[in-house]
């Protein structure tokens, strides 16, 4: 029996002796901030500014009246796309219509002047006719006075007979070229008035070609066409409404040409140039990023869907699909490059304000503009003791001493930041702790995985 008891009182012993190791063991290792590590690469180092944009057409275009009157009709809604020539309203305007009948009338009248002008001749026949009979006249006159030559060489007829025959000769010569005259004269005048006939037509067909093309000018003022394809993104008037000439009726938008729009914060106004890469994100949660290339920066504040800033616009350098106008997208601006330079993530910064300024402590957050002062914890390895036993027992549980470094933060981009310097390659800093640290404080590393276990 007392044996028996003896053996379970070594047992319980031995139970017991285990259950303090694991307590001690335990407490042992909950005494040490756990942290994560990541090593201090050298790498290009793109800075940018983060923002949000917006999805614009590169080209709008306003349609406007062209007379006053009432919107008689809206043929579009919002969202149609419409082609180029399409009628986007109607407008009714009892000037317009009176401005329509005038020229619908002067028309009228015009061709009525065509057509009388056409009909309209200048006779020269009968002068053509004068002259005909007067050379009749003057052949036969001369006939009868060769007749009377020789009938008064041969003594037939006397002097006064044949000096009667030269006096007839002569009447019907005179009575020729007053004929020819006439007829030359007429035919003068004919051609004249042929060609000023010519000319008043050629007046009068260039007026109602004008007359028309003023009364469909006067029909597109009732009907407003576009004048481009593209998408009705609003509209400013609605059915029944009088306007002005000149009142803005809708807005068009190109998207065969899109663009992002965004705002900056003007301290970063010199940081910014022509030709900069504009990198997006239609959704926040996706790792696809399209380009844009700045192509405008604004001189002063603007205003953009009710926030202010430096405007900036860029053309988008590749097709975004399903892209719709006016859609928030995720930018970033980028505005300094470098080849290589010491980058670690932001999570491994803290910042603390300097001595003198009561400011709180900020542990692990990203930099700011403000006064503060930078600092990140780098791991330096296993904390040396003379202890043996002591010091492979911090090997097992990868115990390690962190040192407090102050650093030179150059710029920050997509979750990291670059460091200018206080840091150098390869070196292991802290990028979460289990509580904020100090210079020579002893943690445990472990990697993010396991610890989540």
């Amino acid at each position: 029996m007392k044996k028996k008891l003896g053996v379970v009182a070594l047992i319980v012993s031995l139970i017991w002796i285990m259950y303090l190791g694991f307590i001690y063991n335990r407490t042992y290792f909950e005494h040490y901030p756990k942290v994560t590590v990541t090593v201090a690469e050298r790498k290009p180092f793109i800075q940018d500014i983060s923002t949000t944009g917006y999805i614009e057409p590169a080209a709008r275009f306003t349609v406007r009246s062209g007379v006053s009157g009432m919107v008689e009709e809206i043929n579009v809604k919002i969202g149609d796309h419409v082609k180029k020539g399409q009628i986007l309203i109607q407008i009714y305007s009892p000037e317009l219509e009176l401005q329509i009948e005038e020229a619908r009338l002067n028309i009228e009248k015009l061709q009525l002047d065509l057509e009388k002008l056409k009909n309209e001749t200048y006779d020269i026949s009968q002068y053509e006719l004068s002259l005909r009979r007067e050379e009749e006249s003057l052949s036969k006159a001369k006939e009868e006075l060769e007749r009377a030559k020789e009938l008064f060489r041969l003594g037939i007829i006397s002097p006064a007979e044949y000096s009667n025959y030269e006096s007839q000769y002569k009447l019907a010569e005179i009575s020729y070229n007053l004929a020819k005259t006439n007829y030359e004269n007429a035919k003068k005048q004919y051609e004249s008035q042929e060609a000023l006939k010519k000319s008043n037509l050629s007046v009068i067909q260039k007026s109602i070609e004008n007359a028309r093309t003023q009364l469909d000018l006067l029909y597109k003022q009732r009907s407003i066409r576009s004048d481009v394809e593209g998408k009705v993104i609003s509209i400013f008037v609605k059915k029944g409404e009088n306007v002005t000439a000149g009142t803005s009726l809708l807005l068009l938008a190109d998207e065969r040409t899109m663009s992002i729009s965004c705002l900056v914060d003007p301290k970063y106004m010199d940081k910014l140039e022509l030709g900069q890469e504009i990198r997006f994100k239609v959704d926040p949660f996706s790792t696809r990023e399209f380009k844009a290339e700045v192509y405008s920066i604004s001189e002063g504040i603007e205003e953009l869907r009710g926030k202010t800033g430096i405007k900036v616009s860029g053309n988008l350098k590749e097709d975004v699909p399903d892209v719709k106008i006016d859609i928030p997208v995720y930018a970033r601006i980028l505005i300094k490059s470098r080849e290589l330079s010491v980058v670690v993530p932001i999570a491994s910064i803290y910042q603390e304000s300097p001595e003198g300024l009561e400011n709180p402590l900020y542990y692990l957050s990203p930099p700011s503009e403000e006064d503060t002062e930078y600092y990140i914890f780098v791991v330096e390895g296993t904390p040396s003791t003379p202890d043996e036993r002591e010091f492979r027992r911090l090997i097992r549980d990868n115990i390690q001493v962190v040192r407090k470094k102050k650093v030179e933060v150059g710029g920050i981009s997509e979750g990291e930041a670059e460091i200018t310097s206080g840091l150098n390659q390869f070196e292991r800093v802290v990028t979460y702790s289990t509580r904020p640290l100090i210079d020579y404080d002893r943690v445990i590393v472990i990697e993010r995985e396991k610890w989540s276990e």
